[in-house]
């Protein structure tokens, strides 16, 4: 049977059509939000970034403008301009530095996490249920609680100090070598368990005979783990790797929090996103935004894509 006439059987009948009506109005609200905060989006931020407009006057039309201010910015932070001519390149350099910080440990950590979950050692489940809570935790409220952590009298200082005696009491948030690496210790606490929630899924749908057979040859856990559940959960670790990277990349709600709107002393907390932010609500440039926003991503794709094919296996 043709596909035209399975396509006209399948409609003739009134269940049919009642069942494809039905399942279009599920997906109806979920692909009109997609479309306009997505697809939508997108297309209007391409569109603006060939304009100067401050949402008062009308839209002028600039042509490349903002992409030459852009790439200005971007090879005036390589060449060594002052902080304050250079927020996109600092941005792109703190957040490169954040995520370099909080990805490899993150994967690492969710995976031992995922690990020790899914073994049959008692206390297993509490453990498993008790690190997994902040991942239904609300960033904000987790980086409002850090703040207090991360200052001269607060929790992390003492900790350090126990450990290594003489550390020092630094405000963390208000030092530039040390800002970046507070927002990754934030992340890393935060985000973690939802990447040990991807890799405990992973793991448990590896075949239990496959498992009884590495361990009757003779296999250790350890040597079980890495000749028999890595190669089965690597799709599942590079998908987390290439999620963690996008997330870290477009970081937001920890900087705009810890290190303010504006960015932090010297633009030390500053993203891109921040950047963005910042120049389109504060500084009232959203065609230069926009083209910063266009540029970003271009950056982000091109390595993602890369990497994909690389080490993607089945998601190619």
């Amino acid at each position: 049977m043709s596909l035209k006439n399975k396509y006209h059987v399948f409609f003739s009948s009134k269940k049919h059509r009642r069942e494809f009506l039905e399942g279009v109005l599920l997906i109806l609200p979920a692909t009109i939000m997609n479309f306009v905060f997505g697809y939508f989006a997108f297309i209007y931020t391409f569109y603006l970034s060939f304009f100067k407009w401050n949402y008062i006057t009308q839209p002028l039309f600039i042509g490349m403008e903002n992409y030459v201010r852009a790439f200005n910015e971007l090879i005036g932070g390589l060449l060594g301009a002052r902080w304050y001519e250079a927020p996109f390149f600092i941005g792109l350099r703190n957040v490169l530095i954040y995520t370099a910080i909080v990805v490899p440990i993150q994967t690492v950590l969710a995976i031992v996490l995922a690990a020790i979950a899914s073994s049959r050692v008692r206390g297993s489940s509490i453990f498993t249920t008790s690190y997994l809570l902040p991942g239904f935790t609300s960033s904000v409220i987790i980086a409002l609680i850090f703040i207090y952590f991360f200052s001269q009298k607060g929790f992390i200082n003492y900790i350090l100090n126990l450990i290594i005696p003489g550390f020092g009491y630094p405000d963390w948030l208000y030092l530039k070598s040390l800002i970046i690496p507070a927002m990754a210790i934030v992340a890393i606490w935060g985000t973690s368990s939802n990447l040990a929630i991807l890799f405990i899924a992973a793991m448990q749908s590896i075949p239990r005979d496959v498992l009884e057979q590495a361990r009757l040859d003779g296999a250790g856990p350890v040597r079980r783990f890495i000749h028999v559940v890595f190669p089965l959960i690597k799709p599942t670790v590079v998908y987390a790797i290439i999620v963690g990277t996008i997330g870290a990349l477009q970081m937001f709600d920890l900087s705009f929090v810890m290190a303010g709107p504006q960015g932090g002393i010297e633009y030390s907390g500053m993203t891109v996103v921040l950047d963005i932010y910042r120049t389109a609500f504060l500084l009232l440039d959203p065609g230069y935004a926009s083209a910063k926003a266009i540029v970003f991503l271009t950056l982000m794709y091109i390595p993602t894509v890369l990497f994909l094919r690389k080490y993607g296996g089945g998601f190619r």
